[in-house]
């Protein structure tokens, strides 16, 4: 609506210039005038029509929207506005600090939203924003002896115990840093603010993929230290029950929302598999950010995941709101406008505080490729 009364303003500008030039002149319209004041007032007109519309549309939304809903919209649309000028000239009403300026939450909450649509292992995931180590207290299932039995009246139970451990969260920092072109940052046509969000989403999703996938040492451990493991026979390739016993390693309990995690180069060995009656085991129908179904299960192919090579973990099968947990305290977005002046550039930094850890091993399964031999 701004852009269009905007649009509506200067075309208004146009023709006041126009018809001041013939005032002055004491003369007619040219033929071309005449040509450009009827193309100008037919966009008045159109614009006109447009706001009308909208009007008439958010009136309809205000019917069935609450009004804190409207409020949130309207605030976080001046919040846009404002990232976009501020990134385009360095100039708008964002808060100014002595160290730079205070970018909207709104950004970064649109960053980790393209991380959710990109990576199902995070969007999935149980999720923490405390601050602080976080301990999050588990069963122990591999010793857990409580049963249910049948019981006499006025007999005691049988007690029966069970053991109580923690996974401990707690903090690393990482950069998200994108370089964007002033000749581009220039460019009416471009949406700025859609083009940061998915350069930096894109980053960010690949690099967290990684660690969830991965981790790193001393840092954070994400499925790397998983304890159920189906170790294949061969060294480069994989067979259809070794991916039957990886889904059998989770108890039902667990199987509701679980998913398999390969590579391409994986994910194109499993397409090739076929059963004992020539079907191929793979289900080709996609289903919301997955390629399709293995033994009636989604399968997440991510560039993170490990090749088929001696000793990688190549495919995991987790149910991840059960298997996963991530700590998230940070998600802020800065803006470098000197550091790449030279380049003709503007550097959009996302930071991002995490750690991530199995906070429940029964609910995730590692295929791990046969070992090099030794000697």
């Amino acid at each position: 609506m701004k852009e269009l009364m905007e649009k509506r303003a200067r075309l208004m500008e146009q023709l006041d210039a126009l018809n001041e030039t013939a005032k002055v002149e004491q003369r007619a319209f040219t033929e071309e005038e005449d040509k450009t004041f009827d193309e100008i007032t037919s966009q008045i007109e159109s614009i006109d029509k447009t706001i009308e519309k909208m009007e008439q549309s958010r009136a309809l939304v205000k019917e069935i929207q609450p009004e804190g809903e409207i409020a949130k919209t309207q605030e976080e649309d001046v919040e846009l506005r404002a990232f976009a000028e501020y990134v385009r000239s360095g100039d708008s009403n964002i808060t100014k600090t002595d160290n730079g300026a205070v970018i909207p939450k709104t950004i970064a909450n649109r960053i980790i939203d393209k991380i959710k649509d990109i990576s199902p292992l995070f969007r999935e995931a149980t999720r923490y924003s405390v601050k602080g180590t976080l301990a999050i207290p588990y069963v122990d299932d591999s010793n857990d002896n409580i049963t249910v039995a049948y019981a006499t009246e006025f007999e005691d139970l049988e007690a029966k115990s069970t053991k109580l451990l923690s996974v401990d969260l707690t903090g690393f920092l990482a950069g998200v840093l994108a370089k964007v072109s002033k000749s581009l940052i220039n460019s009416s046509d471009i949406d700025l603010v859609s083009f940061v969000v998915d350069k930096l989403g894109v980053a960010a999703a690949v690099w967290i993929d990684d660690q969830l996938l991965n981790g790193t040492n001393d840092k954070i451990d994400g499925l790397s230290k998983a304890t159920q493991v189906v170790t294949a026979a061969s060294q480069n390739a994989i067979t259809a029950d070794e991916l039957l016993k990886l889904k059998n390693k989770l108890k039902s309990a667990y199987q509701n929302g679980a998913f398999y995690v390969m590579a391409p180069e994986t994910f194109t060995a499993v397409q090739l598999l076929k059963d004992d009656n020539h079907r191929y085991i793979f289900d080709p129908v996609p289903i919301e950010g997955f390629s399709g179904n293995i033994f009636g299960k989604p399968v997440y192919v991510t560039d993170q995941a490990k090749a088929l090579a001696a000793g990688n973990a190549t495919v995991f099968y987790l149910n991840p709101a059960q298997a996963l947990a991530i700590k998230m305290t940070e998600e802020s977005v800065e803006i470098l406008r000197e550091k790449y002046a030279t380049q003709h550039a503007i550097g959009v930094v996302e930071w991002i505080e995490m750690d991530a850890k199995i906070q429940n091993q029964q609910a995730v399964a590692v295929l791990k490729q046969a070992s090099a031999p030794t000697g």
